[in-house]
């Protein structure tokens, strides 16, 4: 009987901590975890604003350049989203301004394996396709400057690259996955579409990291063909 009169001495939750417990501990946690989810959401909206005042981000594209019927989006025959985003040199670019010209546009990061491997490929196309008007634009998602340079001093990036801080132009663009290239024609018009690393073949062997007659140039051969504006007249 000595033993069950201790047992019952042992203090026990009363329903009055249990109380406390619900009534201020869990609304606490809520509370942090909205207050979190608002920070992360703030971070996001970091993309900046241009020396024009226009934010950095998707733009609409201007209505000169759409044609009746026409549809803007992020995918094969559609008109190329257009956006305007600060560069590596502190300069600014807006897609629509290379409207003339055939555009590659490369979504990477640095911490992407696949992207390190295949940037030597669009390096070495732009140098031996820059005369015949093509633009290569390298668009980094959502990195620093102090990351993004060494790596385009290491591989000795000479085409434009973007920087898309917060992340929504890679959103506009309904990227799947990293490295993904965009091939858009003189007309504006996204010829095609290539998710993952390209691989090129060099006598009939691929080779990751050089560059042949491979996906990648026959890409680029489709959008240099002339526009429709372009004809003889």
């Amino acid at each position: 009987m000595a033993m069950t009169d201790n047992a019952a001495d042992l203090p026990r939750p009363t329903p009055k901590r249990r109380s406390v417990v619900r009534r201020w501990l869990y609304p606490l946690a809520v509370i942090i975890a909205i207050a979190g989810v608002i920070w992360w959401l703030e971070a996001r909206d970091g993309g900046g604003v241009s020396s024009t005042g226009e934010r950095y981000g998707p733009a609409d594209l201007p209505a000169a350049l759409v044609p009746a019927g026409a549809n803007v989006k992020a995918e094969e025959g559609a008109l190329a989203p257009d956006f305007l985003l600060e560069a590596l040199d502190s300069d600014e670019t807006r897609l629509s301004d290379y409207r003339g010209q055939p555009v590659v546009l490369n979504f990477w990061a640095t911490w992407c394996v696949s992207c390190r491997k295949e940037m030597p490929q669009f390096i070495e196309a732009y140098d031996a396709y820059r005369d015949d008007g093509l633009v290569v634009i390298g668009l980094n998602l959502q990195e620093s400057e102090s990351i993004i340079r060494p790596f385009a001093d290491e591989f000795g990036i000479d085409f434009p690259v973007l920087i898309d801080r917060d992340g929504e132009v890679g959103d506009d663009y309904r990227l799947l996955g990293l490295p993904t290239t965009f091939f858009i024609d003189r007309d504006g018009v996204v010829e095609s579409v290539f998710i993952g690393q390209f691989e090129a073949e060099v006598q009939g062997t691929n080779v990751q990291g050089a560059i042949g007659q491979s996906d990648l140039e026959e890409r680029i051969a489709a959008i240099l063909a002339p526009g429709e504006g372009d004809g003889d007249g």
